[in-house]
């Protein structure tokens, strides 16, 4: 049972890792690595597969290019390859020796050149994930069906960290269609500077609850700029044009704010 738990634990990290942001990706790491090492069966197993392993050579094939000299990644196909592999590249990461965002950038950009850690996760993280489940007989349920078959019932079973990944109807994210990325960044880039500004002009005005709620929109569109989540600069602003009236400094500069969401998402619809 309690290798069976362990199992669980490591498998919910690498679904926290595969779904997190690029920003937290190194910390994910970490506790996958701290949770290996304070399991002993789940290290017995990936101590067997090093002792096989030629870290050196598997690299070198893994970490490769195509005919056209562009840097691709090759996953080995024996199981015991690729817990070996992914367990020394976490543990590079996380030691310091591999940047993971110059990993991504090198191995794993998308056609235009844009870091997609997704790509990394799919190829990467979910067959180690997998080869874990399956190697200490965890079964796990794909969203689709545990949102089919949950229950009021079971959902008040759950851990609140468990119901967050519950979903009862489809979510489209409108930053999975964004395919423009310099145009992207020079968004976030605008929006923030501009936000920046109307929390400055803010600080003008006598203070109150509509105020100090605008403050925190403004330092949370911030936030989503730095993070470059366009769903959350979206919705925000969305927001923010209904609680900055009134606020008569804050007229032009929230216009413009809007404004540069908004041709960003027509820029996107026109490609």
């Amino acid at each position: 049972m309690e290798n069976i738990d362990e199992a669980l634990n490591l498998i919910e990290l690498c679904d926290e890792l595969m779904s997190t942001k690029i920003l937290f990706a190194n910390k994910k790491i970490d506790k996958i690595l701290e949770a290996i090492a304070i399991s002993p069966n789940i290290y017995e197993l990936l101590s067997e597969c090093m002792n096989q392993f030629n870290k050196e050579k598997e690299f070198d094939k893994a970490f490769t290019k195509d005919a056209t000299g562009k840097k691709i990644f090759n996953m080995p196909k024996e199981e015991y390859k690729i817990l070996a592999l992914v367990f020394c590249l976490l543990a590079d990461i996380g030691n310091g020796k591999i940047s993971f965002d110059d990993l991504i950038a090198t191995y794993f950009a998308d056609e235009n050149g844009r870091l997609d850690p997704s790509a990394f996760m799919n190829s990467v993280i979910k067959p180690f994930r997998d080869l874990i489940a399956d190697a200490f007989q965890v079964k796990t349920e794909n969203e689709e069906e545990e949102v089919e078959q949950m229950t009021p019932e079971k959902l008040e079973e759950l851990t609140p960290e468990q119901r967050l990944k519950i979903v009862p109807f489809p979510i489209e994210r409108s930053s999975n269609y964004l395919k423009d990325p310099e145009n992207v960044c020079k968004t976030f880039v605008l929006a923030k500077d501009t936000a920046i500004e109307m929390v400055e002009r803010l600080s003008e005005e006598r203070v109150n609850e509509q105020t100090e709620d605008v403050n925190f929109m403004l330092h949370c569109v911030i936030i989503a700029c730095m993070e470059q989540d366009f769903d959350l600069l979206n919705g925000i602003v969305c927001g923010l044009k209904y609680a900055t009236r009134g606020i008569k400094p804050l007229k032009y500069l929230m216009r413009e704010l809007d404004e540069i969401v908004r041709t960003q998402i027509n820029r996107e619809q026109f490609r």
